[in-house]
């Protein structure tokens, strides 16, 4: 199949997914519900520092909450909603033009539900979201990038630290729409006092979608808020149960070697899985921090872009999409 006919095959699948999938990619303006703020643990560390607060929607319903991965003496796994844990990892890569650093910060919610109305195309368990934030040599906030494990719905957001010549060609000012949900195109460092900056997340209920990203000082955050712990993201792979057993977050071999434990999306494969070209069209996974460590980390559904947009070549994936570090 040539690339004209592949792409023709893909915008058809886009159409048909976009129409199932409306309810759950929608941006609405409704008001907050029973609103929580977790607030990461404070610390001199450069992940403690910059690490993002998260604003929860419908915080009282388990699955919208952030939670714990716990293992059972069994070998099952479950996101614990009462305990709240950010797990990260501090990495470096470097481009042509200098070495950087990234700060990684990974949470997991127990499910999406997979009730039909509304109907959610990503329904499934032990899902999560991973948000980057991408520092210059010189440890100055640069870039946002924000993907659910699976890979998929991929937002950037630039800040005013970024030169201009680093953005894609064609960016534009004000706010972009990432998959029906209206995101900004900038954060604006130099509006507030250095230290007194905090990254606000703000989650959509059931779909754990991105809904919003700004800034706001600390004197300006809500009261409401529950303190979730930093732990190092090489913990998912050496989880305890209770009879003193290590396991791992993540299948340790065979076909499904490095996905999450229990993460079967049975609507994105019967829907996706055939123009995809991927049997594991949207599982959650673990993202390796080079091309030969995990799965393959692809964030464009073009199946001859799998290595291209593999997140774990960082500096490659940031080329793919037009980034200019």
């Amino acid at each position: 199949m040539n690339t004209i006919n592949k792409g023709r095959w893909i915008s058809v699948g886009l159409v048909f997914l976009l129409g199932l999938s409306a309810c759950a990619t929608s941006h609405t303006s409704t008001p907050i519900v029973a609103a929580m703020q977790y607030l990461p643990e404070q610390g001199e560390h450069l992940i403690n520092r910059h690490a993002p607060v998260f604003l929860i929607e419908e915080y009282l319903t388990a699955h919208n909450r952030i939670g714990a991965v716990r293992a059972g003496s069994e070998g099952s796994i479950w996101i614990d909603p009462d305990t709240p844990i950010l797990y990260t990892e501090q990495r470096q890569f470097f481009t042509a033009k200098a070495k950087y650093t990234n700060l990684i910060y990974r949470i997991h919610f127990s499910k999406v539900p997979a009730g039909f109305s509304p109907f959610y195309l990503t329904a499934g368990k032990n899902v999560g979201l991973i948000v980057v934030i991408t520092l210059s040599p010189d440890g100055l906030p640069l870039l946002y990038t924000m993907v659910h494990t699976c890979g998929c719905y991929l937002a950037f957001i630039p800040t005013s630290n970024l030169p201009a010549h680093a953005y894609p060609n064609n960016w534009k000012a004000g706010h972009q729409t990432v998959f029906g949900e209206t995101l900004p195109t900038a954060l604006n460092y130099a509006a507030l006092l250095p230290d007194k900056q905090q990254v606000q997340i703000r989650i959509r209920p059931d779909t754990h979608r991105i809904m919003d990203v700004w800034l706001a000082s600390e004197e300006t955050r809500a009261k409401s808020v529950i303190t979730a712990s930093l732990q190092p993201l090489s913990n998912l792979k050496h989880l305890q149960t209770g009879t003193g057993q290590r396991i791992s977050f993540y299948e340790d071999s065979g076909a499904r070697a490095g996905y999450v434990k229990g993460s079967f999306k049975s609507r994105e494969r019967w829907l996706m899985s055939w123009w995809t070209m991927d049997w594991r069209i949207g599982q959650d996974k673990y993202l390796g921090a080079h091309k030969h460590d995990g799965p393959v980390f692809y964030t464009s559904l073009k199946p001859w872009a799998r290595n291209a947009s593999d997140m774990r070549d960082f500096a490659g994936f940031l080329k793919y999409w037009g980034w200019g570090l």
